[in-house]
């Protein structure tokens, strides 16, 4: 196994400098609040344009949960932004969240990512709660590097609270 490293930083995603970002995006791949609108505000009006591009002629019926897209990164210090649609926690399988980390690992592999920054994804809007997300992002993480991951991980906290849920989990 390579030299792997997961950092938990407390802060503003779109001010991280990491090869790939992740975006909690919502499936119609266009404007949303939360990361999604603070990703699309840094990241500048190309971003919007790119998604609907994508939308016309890549994914006509949305994002499904789970799975996971690339775009340019425009205005963020990143060489691309991975969009994944979370599961809503209280209508979805949240056994769906392993799928979004799973995929974006796998696009950040395939696009020679060396680092890759998180959010919670699934955490705001989308209801799940900051303990079950830490479980599944660590199973997922621990997995994945024992199988072949390289890269460097983020995992961007917003607030003290879920910064300190996550670092007692990864402790």
């Amino acid at each position: 196994m390579q030299n792997y490293k997961i950092t938990l930083l407390k802060g503003d995603i779109t001010k991280v400098k990491a090869d790939a970002i992740v975006n909690a995006a919502n499936s119609g791949m266009l404007e949303g609040g939360g990361v999604d609108g603070a990703i699309r505000y840094a990241a500048g009006k190309s971003l919007l344009e790119e998604c609907i591009k994508l939308r016309k002629e890549k994914i006509p019926d949305g994002l499904k949960t789970g799975e996971a897209i690339q775009t340019k990164a425009y205005n963020l210090p990143a060489k691309i932004i991975i969009h994944t649609v979370g599961p809503k926690y209280y209508s979805e399988d949240i056994g769906l969240l392993k799928n979004c980390y799973i995929n974006c690992l796998k696009l950040a592999e395939e696009n020679n990512c060396e680092s890759i920054a998180f959010p919670a994804i699934s955490t705001g809007a989308y209801g799940c709660p900051i303990e079950k997300s830490a479980k599944i992002v660590k199973e997922v993480l621990s997995n994945y590097i024992a199988r072949s991951l390289k890269e460097e991980n983020f995992k961007v906290l917003y607030s003290q609270k879920d910064y300190d849920v996550y670092n007692k989990e990864f402790a």
